[in-house]
């Protein structure tokens, strides 16, 4: 049936008067942009970002929002993790149809215990890079989840990757057992001049902290002072041949180099906390070992250069104990924000792409660890809400610094996307999921040096991150080394299904909002094999743990959470990210809602180019 309409023809008068600007010779719209930088600021609440508005400045967030199209809702798919929003953001698919369904989940068709890693896995659809090199255009990646560089789907011309530390961090304080620090028997070199006797810090990682890329670091204590007295002030660092590297006064960091692999630049940042003058006592930050890994050759060599040696994140050791150092951390935070928006500004010079896809995790990183408490039954301690929000708010500052540079790439005519993957709610106690599976023979455990891990012939695994928990069952015939058949797996199931839909705190309230079948997961757009065989989505106030507590068998059910808050759950309002777009010709309004799965097409029709998976 046609739908075609007849012609409406306009008398000139009635023209000019509906559409003056027709016969006004008006300016024709703008051309699509030629490029388009596209920043994920991952854990960034839209609810988080209404909250911290007011202390934030014009020229970041809200220069986004006063200039372009801003969402108050941006929502996230299920569930809201990580590597499962980016997916869908990089491709405009839900996760049923991306198959990339957790951080970590069971793959279809795997053994009981393979596991599959979201973030380097590659989508079952195709990607935001992958319909622009279709038509011709290129796309930098700046450590954007999904593009690991590791398989040619997951690649783009110019990238680097999200890289783990090759050692940790650790806090050092010395002299320990010798009870002195002894003289520095080596000539100082011709830079450093010390007053007193110079003593040698030699700094090593404990041996639970110990792996085969850590080295013993060489200082030397000295008294820069030549005021007659013997009081000791700095550090001076030396290399391996006994150069000076740099020197370090309490509250200073340096960074440290080391031989890498190949061209890439390796290294750590140190950080002196405490000095006694008398050289009692030295305590010392000292950062994992970072190495950027980044590609092609050419882009790594500028990176090292002009960015340095990959940071690594904030360090959690740092806020443990009864005086968390809260300040360390956030110069952390801040440093490796820096790092991305350093890495940008050389691929931004560099100019060789269409679209820049760029990261900034410090929302994230820090919200973990000092949003403010879920109220426990006595309510939140008013001391530790305040030092929570303090921190968070800082860290928030130091992301609109961040998006106040990328929105400076609007003056050469360009589009910006600001973004998140999703906001993070409070937590207050722990469930370990696989613990309560164990205690009902669900799941079967052996010892491995001390710790239990699932057998390979348990009748049941779960894969848990965030708030989210993938329950596979161990289905013989479907999977290398199954043992349950058809019958018993259908049994086993329901039972499963039915304990975990009982399970209540003591106020009655239940632990998991959502207890789903593969099946049932459709109306969270999650039917899909690598879902396993149930879906956990954990209740407000709750987040859940992977593996086994330390108590064993004699665990309560609900632990104490160790963070402040978490991610991964179905649909929430305060789980929704936030959304900005600005660039020539984009409407300035505040709309409802943008969905992740709008986002790669929004960003191809801009271009004038078809979204990913068009034919």
């Amino acid at each position: 049936m046609s739908r075609a309409c007849p012609h409406l023809v306009l008398a000139p008068s009635l023209a000019a008067l509906l559409f003056p600007s027709l016969l006004a010779g008006a300016a024709p719209p703008p051309e699509p942009p030629h490029r388009v930088v596209l920043v994920s600021f991952d854990g960034a609440g839209g609810a988080e970002y209404e909250r911290q508005r007011d202390a934030l400045s014009p020229d970041g967030f809200r220069r986004a929002e006063r200039e372009g199209l801003s969402a108050v809702h941006f929502q996230p798919v299920t569930p809201s993790l990580t590597a499962v929003v980016h997916s869908s953001i990089s491709t405009g698919a839900l996760p049923q149809a991306t198959g990339i369904v957790s951080n970590s989940y069971w793959p279809a068709g795997g053994p009981l215990k393979a596991r599959a890693n979201g973030f380097e896995a590659e989508p079952a659809v195709e990607t935001l890079w992958e319909a622009l090199a279709r038509q011709g255009r290129r796309v930098a990646s700046l450590s954007w989840p999904g593009v690991s560089g590791r398989t040619p789907r997951t690649t783009t011309p110019v990238g680097f990757r999200w890289v783990d530390l090759r050692a940790p961090g650790y806090l050092w304080s010395g002299p320990g057992a010798v009870g002195a620090f002894p003289d520095a028997a080596l000539a100082l070199p011709l830079e450093v001049t010390s007053w007193s006797p110079p003593r040698l810090v030699r700094v090593e990682p404990s041996p639970g902290q110990a792996s085969d890329s850590a080295r013993p670091l060489d200082f030397v204590l000295i008294d820069s002072r030549d005021d007659g007295r013997r009081e000791y002030d700095a550090l001076a660092a030396l290399d391996a041949e006994g150069g000076l590297v740099g020197r370090l006064r309490p509250g200073d960091w340096l960074a440290l180099p080391e031989r890498g692999d190949g061209i890439a630049h390796r290294g750590r940042w140190v950080k002196l906390l405490k000095l006694s003058p008398d050289a009692s006592s030295v305590s010392l930050y000292v950062g994992g070992l970072g190495q950027t890994e980044a590609w092609p050759e050419d882009f790594q060599r500028t990176l090292d250069e002009r960015c340095g040696f990959w940071p690594g994140p904030p360090d959690d050791r740092l806020l443990e104990g009864p005086d968390p150092d809260v300040k360390s951390f956030l110069e952390m935070s801040s440093r490796f924000s820096a790092f991305f928006v350093a890495a940008y500004e050389v691929a931004e010079r560099r100019g060789d792409w269409d679209v820049l896809l760029a990261y900034q995790p410090a929302i994230d990183e820090a919200a973990h660890v000092f949003s403010v408490p879920a109220p426990g039954p006595d309510g939140a301690e008013p001391v530790r809400v305040e030092k929570a929000a303090a921190a968070l708010r800082e860290t928030w500052r130091i992301a609109d610094r961040a998006a106040a540079r990328y929105l400076r790439f609007l003056e050469r005519g360009g589009d910006v996307v600001l973004l998140s993957d999703h906001g993070l709610r409070p937590v207050s106690r722990s469930v370990y999921p696989a613990e309560l599976m164990r205690r009902q023979g669900w799941i079967t455990t052996d010892l491995l040096a001390g710790r239990s891990v699932v057998r390979p012939d348990s009748p049941a695994d779960v894969a848990v991150t965030g708030g989210c928990a993938l329950v596979v069952l161990n289905r013989a015939g479907d999977m290398p080394g199954g043992v349950l058949s058809p019958e018993e797996a259908a049994g086993v199931l329901a039972d499963i299904a039915g304990y975990f839909r009982s399970l209540e705190d003591g106020a009655g309230i239940a632990l998991f909002e959502t207890v789903a079948l593969q099946g049932e997961a459709a109306r969270l757009g999650l039917d899909h094999p690598n879902l396993g065989d149930l879906i956990l989505l954990a209740g407000r106030g709750t987040t859940l743990k992977a593996g086994f507590p330390r108590q064993g068998s004699t665990a309560p059910q609900l632990l104490p959470a160790d963070i402040a808050s978490q991610h991964g759950y179905g649909p929430d309002p305060e789980l929704d990210g936030v959304f900005f777009h600005v660039g020539p010709g984009v409407e300035r309004a505040r709309i409802p809602v943008v969905r992740a799965i709008e986002v790669a097409p929004r960003v191809t029709a801009r271009m004038g180019l078809s979204p990913p998976g068009a034919k």
